[in-house]
């Protein structure tokens, strides 16, 4: 028989025993770190004709969605993007596609990029301007009414391409003409305007810049034209 000494003993060193575990796994255990990432959504209204629904290029490519794309890799926020524009819109088009569209009453982010078709038909320039300044107050108001929130891309030159390179000097004169006008505009109406038509003169020599029709940017120039502005338009998204 184990006599009282003995049984007090074996309890101490059981109850030493289970103590030592006791401290051994709360100093083990740690507690366990979750980090929430906060995701921010935006939306985003593009406006144009070809240049920006992006033809003879995968739509993923064309620039409004690469900008969302590239926003989203900069500071994680999920753009939606809505495209209301068409291959051989004029200004009258756009505006009555945007009127027969059905769009939200307020985007976070919108561009406008039109004219080239105005241009390529000999309309006259007086007609851009009015529709224009119609289409830029139309922006505006889809953007809340906070120009800030608002830009305007310059026409693309594509005298600078195979398709236009007969006409390359008639062209260029004639797209300064229409993009000088509206870069005017948008000082008085205090929107920025993004110059890419520089840009767009490399795909004269450089095949990778247009696309399979050659005459339209390619995946690889819209991602150029991104890449110039992208900083200033994540900063209106703040």
């Amino acid at each position: 028989m184990i006599n009282f000494e003995t049984m007090c003993k074996c309890i101490l060193v059981v109850l030493l025993a289970f103590g030592a575990m006791g401290c051994t796994s709360t100093m083990d255990i740690k507690p366990e770190q979750i980090t929430v990432m906060s995701k921010r959504s935006k939306t985003y209204l593009a406006l144009g004709d070809s240049y920006t629904i992006g033809t003879a290029i995968a739509a993923p490519d064309n620039f409004p969605n690469q900008l969302a794309d590239s926003v989203f890799s900069a500071d994680a926020t999920e753009v939606s993007v809505k495209i209301v524009a068409q291959n051989g819109w004029r200004t009258d088009d756009l505006q009555r596609g945007i009127n027969r569209t059905d769009l939200d009453s307020v985007y976070d982010l919108v561009s406008l990029l039109i004219g080239v078709n105005n241009q390529y038909q000999g309309l006259p320039i007086e007609d851009f301007e009015q529709d224009f300044r119609r289409l830029l107050d139309t922006a505006i108001r889809y953007a809340g009414h906070d120009k800030r929130h608002v830009f305007v891309v310059s026409i693309p030159n594509y005298g600078y391409t195979p398709f236009g390179a007969n006409k390359k000097e008639e062209t260029t004169a004639d797209l300064e003409k229409f993009n000088g006008l509206s870069k005017r505009i948008c000082e008085e109406f205090g929107v920025d305007y993004y110059n890419i038509t520089d840009i767009s003169l490399e795909a004269e020599t450089n095949a990778s810049y247009r696309a399979k029709d050659d005459l339209h940017p390619s995946a690889v120039q819209y991602a150029a034209w991104v890449s110039s502005f992208l900083d200033r338009v994540i900063s209106k998204l703040d």
